[in-house]
């Protein structure tokens, strides 16, 4: 039988919500006993895909499909076709697919695991972000550096190695994606890292990506700060709990706490594991005085099947204390409900964006079990935009600085451009 753990419209759940119900619930005990068909599983999968994955259009990724189906149909064995569908989906540049079990240990997911990013100058990849509170900053990595190999392998060739494995042949953008999900390591095991700077080589020893970022106790930071006139500018960053229920009191207590005359800056830029719309509603709703739509939503599926489009927009509703539009802080590590909450702010409160690119995690997430292939695939069957019709992944801050969380000299750049322009 086939199960799903869904999203919908009232309540986004996170890939890690999904992930937290019990596998052997979903799972046919005798899965893993039975002979194993690659045909069949590649036709289930392929179908999944395509009917049900809001991106499949996406730049590339049905023709990788399409090259990929020889690998995958002479996969011997259910975890082999998991590492190598695993591997296809890097194609389509999204944090939200994954598929358990593969074979131990598995690729750690982006940005949640990431402690660095890396764009690509020419052959040349460079740091460009570090995440705030990592090992990765505190050893002192900054943007600019050069990244030469991982594990003593050139990046570059162990990426296209990867894809070669399967008989795809990446994109510039695929690439670079695969990159960074290789910097992230894999769960459990540590990486070396080597790098080129000023001329010199030097390598640096990282713990396995989710062990490397370090967090303040609690769902939510309070700090306060002062613009460039003297007042007082309260700055409240969430520390990557957007699924967490308890959020939405500490936000409330805050906001309730603030002196009346203080600005607010939202810090989103420590939410790469997303959350639930009940969460982002109640953080949004203190920042309206009256309903306001803050997302757009397409479920593909009905479009794909019937050729009927089915679109709604989402609302939010004022929540006391209310307080005027806030700033917001975005970057590399604000991923999937974050960008929710960041657009949506944008959109119905009309609260400039400062910080730089965001994590860019499709749309909303469903989990279904596959029983030929005997594994779970997550992935997005609802497109998300920005109420003006912008895709959610393609909105960039108002004003923007390229180092988000950590600048080249380690401070905080998107902060205190931030505080620079509450006089403007």
């Amino acid at each position: 039988m086939k199960r799903s753990c869904r999203s919908f419209a009232p309540l986004l759940l996170t890939v890690a919500a999904c992930l937290a119900l019990p596998a052997a619930a979903w799972a046919d005990p005798e899965c893993s006993t039975k002979p194993f068909d690659a045909a069949a599983a590649w036709r289930e999968v392929s179908s999944e895909f395509a009917d049900n994955y809001a991106y499949w259009d996406r730049a590339g990724g049905a023709q990788a499909f399409a090259a990929a189906a020889p690998a995958m149909q002479s996969a011997p064995d259910r975890l082999t076709f998991a590492d190598r569908l695993e591997v296809l989906m890097l194609v389509f540049r999204d944090s939200h697919l994954h598929v358990s079990p593969t074979s131990k240990p598995s690729m750690a997911w982006i940005p949640s695991a990431a402690d660095l990013w890396l764009s690509a100058q020419g052959e040349r990849l460079v740091v460009s972000d570090v995440k705030a509170g990592s090992d990765a900053a505190a050893r002192g990595i900054r943007p600019g550096w050069e990244l030469t190999a991982i594990d003593g392998a050139d990046p570059r060739q162990t990426a296209r190695g990867r894809f070669a494995a399967i008989g795809v042949t990446p994109g510039a953008d695929q690439l670079l994606y695969a990159i960074n999900a290789l910097a992230a390591g894999r769960l459990e095991q540590p990486r070396r890292m080597t790098f080129r700077v000023a001329g010199r080589a030097r390598t640096i020893d990282l713990p396995a990506g989710y062990a490397s970022v370090h967090r303040p106790a609690g769902p939510l930071t309070v700090s306060h700060r002062s613009d460039p006139a003297g007042h007082d500018v309260a700055v409240l960053r969430v520390n990557n709990s957007l699924g967490d229920t308890a959020l939405i009191k500490a936000f409330d207590d805050a906001v309730a706490a603030l002196p009346a005359a203080s600005h607010v800056i939202v810090d989103m830029r420590d939410t790469p594991s997303g959350g639930t719309s009940t969460v982002a509603r109640a953080i949004i709703g203190h920042f309206v005085s009256e309903p306001r739509p803050y997302q757009r939503h397409e479920l593909t599926v009905e479009r794909v099947k019937s050729g009927v489009p089915r679109i709604w927009l989402e609302y939010v509703q004022p929540r006391s204390p209310l307080r005027p539009a806030p700033l917001v802080l975005a970057g590399r590590w604000t991923g999937s409900m974050g960008e929710g909450i960041v657009v949506g702010l944008n959109a119905a409160a009309k609260a400039p964006i400062v910080g730089s690119q965001m994590g860019q995690l499709l749309g909303a997430i469903v989990q279904d079990e596959m029983p030929a292939a005997c594994i779970t695939v997550s992935l997005p069957n609802e497109k998300l935009w920005h109420v003006d019709g912008r895709p959610r992944e393609d909105v960039m801050p108002d004003l923007r600085v390229p180092s988000a969380d950590v600048a080249a000299y380690g401070s905080d750049a998107a902060l205190a451009l931030a505080l620079a322009s509450l006089d403007r």
